[in-house]
């Protein structure tokens, strides 16, 4: 990941390794200015929903998506790339929006593209989760999980 320097500006390539806590913290190679960010870090409810879904027939992926952050993690197949979940993430999570802001009592939605439906419900405030099923209903398990993920973000 690319971070700037609050101080001179230089651009800082670090790995993963360097996240800590939620935050970056580290000297920048230029001016050695200690630099702070914040970073987005999934919630561990999400993971066990990641797990429950891979082990579940007829789920076909899913994926986080938040709305600054764009896709955070991904368990979608290979044919649909970064490209591809960013205008899904973007458009759709729109969609929700707009939907809820008619009726806020909507805590999911549905939408059928190419015999393949996607469900997304929000998790946090900006952060949804998507999940591609190749029939309806999704087993109630995961549709509990992720209804009371969203109470609980």
């Amino acid at each position: 990941m690319i971070f700037f320097c609050e101080d001179c500006g230089e651009k800082n390539d670090l790995r993963e390794a360097d996240f800590k806590n939620g935050r970056a913290v580290f000297r920048c190679c230029s001016c050695q200015y200690l630099n702070s960010y914040p970073v987005f870090v999934p919630l561990k409810q999400t993971d066990i929903l990641f797990k429950k879904i891979q082990s579940t027939p007829g789920i076909i992926g899913a994926f986080l998506y938040h709305e600054k952050n764009h896709t955070i993690t991904n368990h979608m197949p290979g044919v649909l790339n970064e490209a591809d979940l960013e205008v899904l993430g973007q458009y759709l999570t729109g969609s929700y929006l707009v939907a809820q802001s008619q009726y806020p009592d909507i805590h999911g939605v549905m939408i059928c593209i190419a015999d393949k439906y996607i469900t997304i419900n929000r998790v946090e405030s900006d952060l949804f989760v998507f999940v591609v099923s190749k029939t309806l209903p999704l087993p109630d398990t995961i549709q509990d999980f992720m209804i009371s993920a969203e109470k609980k973000g």
